[in-house]
């Protein structure tokens, strides 16, 4: 009788020990796939003398219903002329890894704040040459959605565009780093948790 009561006492403590996991730094919080988003972007970014368009995207991963991750785009629409010199036009376009966060997803109006990080280039043209140039850019933002349907949301935003590694001439990293507007479509859909 002794021996089965000790037998009955380790399968326990062996179960009960089964079934608290030991926490540790990467187990404590678990990410899980809870939806997928496609965005069309429209950016109005404002630079001293003028305001440019710019059109893009982004796709994204989302995670606990609050984070996303994935891989965003913006190209200017048309040749802007530099300081005040028709001959002489440039073009921006870039791209990189996305990472939104999105506090209280479910929730009709909530805030969206996301950076995106990654290379890009200028293109300068003065109807004769063409050169290019290869930038970096990080863009972090602010804004505010509104789930419209559970498979669209609208967002408006603003930021700031830091571009570095310019090297032209007639043109600096400064005059390319400005603040901006954005308005977001967002299709997709969320699947995991609280709807």
């Amino acid at each position: 009788m002794k021996k089965i009561l000790t037998l009955l006492i380790c399968l326990i403590t062996l179960t009960v020990a089964q079934a608290q996991r030991e926490e540790t730094l990467f187990n404590r919080t678990r990410l899980d796939l809870t939806g997928f988003w496609y965005t069309d972007s429209y950016n109005f970014t404002f630079f001293d003398e003028d305001t440019e368009y710019f059109s893009g995207g982004n796709v994204g991963f989302e995670f606990n219903r609050n984070f996303i991750l994935g891989w965003s785009w913006q190209r200017m629409r048309d040749y802007a002329a530099l300081d005040n010199n028709v001959q002489l036009g440039y073009r921006m376009r870039h791209n990189g890894l996305l990472l939104g966060y999105v506090p209280g997803s479910s929730k009709v109006v909530h805030p969206y704040l996301s950076a995106t990080i990654g290379g890009g280039r200028l293109d300068f043209d003065d109807g004769a040459d063409f050169t290019r140039d290869r930038i970096f850019v990080i863009q972090p933002a602010l804004g505010l959605e509104v789930n419209v349907f559970r498979w669209f949301h609208l967002g408006v935003e603003g930021g700031y565009r830091l571009v570095n590694d310019v090297d032209h001439p007639n043109i600096t990293s400064t005059d390319m780093s400005k603040p901006y507007a954005q308005i977001q479509l967002r299709f997709g859909y969320s699947w995991g948790g609280r709807w």
